[in-house]
């Protein structure tokens, strides 16, 4: 049979089909309820190797690890009977989950070659990319295979936030407006939208059409307080800091989520707030406790760096120094020594920032300012380290070397907190 994307699956009904095309719909659109959706797939063909593979990836994004790999597993078996692109999908799906990410980058890439259209497989290597800092990669990946998917929402929404990580900025507006032409259930496309405006400085357009823009997006999981979070960052860009302290406590403190993409996102909006000047100190229990039992799970670096926020704005030394003994502990094995030349330093410093001790924090941070890129995460996302290091600056005292840096970030996108430091 064919699916949505004119690719061959092996599947027993016309039914068992249309779950499984349900179900990538919901992959590839942040829906909540993608597992599930999978899982009706697998009911209705138990040896639909595909919908196996689905189920397994989502598993993964939830930190199911074992589950996961027992999904793949069953998808292993199912699909070896089955076509080349079926075989082909499933064993890339199934060395990501199972932890083996350079093999899986190529079976990605070996895969695209032959089946352009196998969104899912792209999706999957693109945030493999975003977590590695490769946005370079991305749009080279995401311009390339466009001209196959006439039509449709989720490429275009792809390709518009990889145009807006290279500085396209107008470029990734116009994709993105174009994707929720198509689908104003894109939540990815609304997120390129989110991320092209907010980089353009143009606040009061994004408060203005991103309400309207997230409304639709009911079916998303933890990703729409991610949503939520770039209208907060729209606030408190502009200055309307009450605003901002309002959409933390009603989103992102009300009920303190666990979840990587939640958790990142409440410890940096409480960090930048912190920044800014505004005391937070009496509400980061709830995610310093979080952090405090992640510390010895396999989370990605990115991550590690917020949960030291948390730790150090919790004011937990213990499970500070925890942390640190752990990555100490790790980086000899880290054949890339991302471990020892990014994050350990940047961990010291956010440490150091948040024991008081800003000259610290300045030795720490500065040297490694050019290579926060290789943790991954977006220019917005990490824009926290590089304002730790500006603020820093500022409150040891070290004013050319805060002018300098305030020239850059103020010609970059001029936040009303950093023009005020400008103009004191």
């Amino acid at each position: 049979m064919i699916d949505r994307y004119a690719l061959a699956v092996t599947a027993a009904s016309p039914h068992a089909l249309e779950a499984y095309d349900q179900a990538v719909h919901g992959l590839l659109g942040w829906d909540g309820q993608a597992l599930a959706l999978f899982r009706a797939a697998v009911e209705a063909d138990p040896a639909l190797s595909l919908a196996h593979a689905g189920a397994g990836v989502c598993l993964f994004l939830e930190e199911r690890f074992d589950e996961a790999r027992a999904a793949v597993e069953t998808a292993r078996a199912a699909a070896a009977g089955q076509t080349a692109r079926e075989r082909g999908h499933v064993e890339a799906l199934a060395l990501l989950v199972t932890g083996k990410p350079a093999a899986a980058e190529g079976a990605m890439l070996e895969h695209l070659e032959a089946y352009p259209r196998d969104l899912v497989v792209l999706q999957r290597l693109y945030f493999m990319w975003f977590w590695q800092g490769r946005f370079p990669e991305i749009l080279e990946l995401t311009s390339r295979l466009c001209r196959h998917y006439a039509g449709d929402s989720f490429m275009p929404g792809l390709h518009a936030f990889a145009l807006e990580q290279a500085g396209r900025c107008d470029e990734a507006v116009r994709v993105a407006a174009g994707a929720l032409r198509r689908n104003e259930r894109d939540a990815w496309a609304v997120h390129a939208f989110a991320h092209a405006l907010y980089e353009m400085a143009a606040f009061e357009t994004g408060l203005g059409r991103l309400p309207a823009a997230i409304h639709p997006c009911r079916h998303l999981g933890w990703f729409r307080n991610h949503l939520v979070w770039h209208l907060t960052l729209m606030h408190l860009s502009r200055g309307d800091y009450e605003r901002a302290l309002r959409l933390s406590r009603t989103v992102f403190e009300r009920a303190p989520s666990s979840i990587p993409g939640d958790l990142h996102d409440s410890i940096s909006l409480l960090w930048r707030l912190a920044l800014c000047g505004i005391d937070v100190r009496d509400r980061w229990t709830p995610f310093t406790d979080i952090a405090r039992d992640r510390l010895t799970r396999p989370v990605l670096w990115f991550h590690v760096v917020h949960l030291a926020m948390a730790l150090a704005g919790g004011e937990d030394w213990a499970a500070a120094e925890r942390q640190l003994a752990n990555l100490r502990e790790r980086a000899p094995n880290d054949r890339g020594g991302l471990v020892a030349g990014v994050v350990l330093p940047l961990v010291e410093g956010v440490h150091a920032f948040g024991r008081g001790d800003y000259g610290r924090a300045v030795e720490l941070i500065e040297p490694v300012r050019g290579r926060f890129i290789d943790l991954g995460g977006s220019r917005a996302q990490r824009d926290v380290f590089a304002d730790t290091l500006l603020e820093a600056c500022f409150r040891a005292g070290e004013m050319d070397r805060a002018q300098r840096l305030l020239a850059e970030r103020v010609a970059r996108r001029p936040d009303r907190y950093w023009l005020t430091r400008q103009s004191s």
